[in-house]
């Protein structure tokens, strides 16, 4: 069954979280891998209709953790 876009906002906020926590705390980390697993997860429980929102958030946390290149202005929607 597919989320609501509070859910998945829900679930993408936590996974924003613990991103920037292994950034952090542990950049030798397989971070890529433990973010696209949970983001694949994520993407699987979004509707058509929050599809593109879901893939825009999830490219704003890739970027503002320097995992894709990004400028320097807030990613948003």
């Amino acid at each position: 069954m597919k989320q609501s876009r509070a859910e998945l906002d829900a679930r993408i906020d936590a996974l924003a979280v613990e991103t920037q926590r292994l950034a952090n705390e542990d950049p030798d980390s397989d971070l890529i891998g433990a973010f696209a697993g949970v983001a694949e997860e994520i993407e699987a429980d979004a509707g058509d209709d929050d599809h593109a929102h879901v893939w825009t958030r999830l490219q704003c946390i890739l970027r503002d953790n320097g995992l894709i290149p990004g400028d320097d202005e807030p990613c948003q929607e």
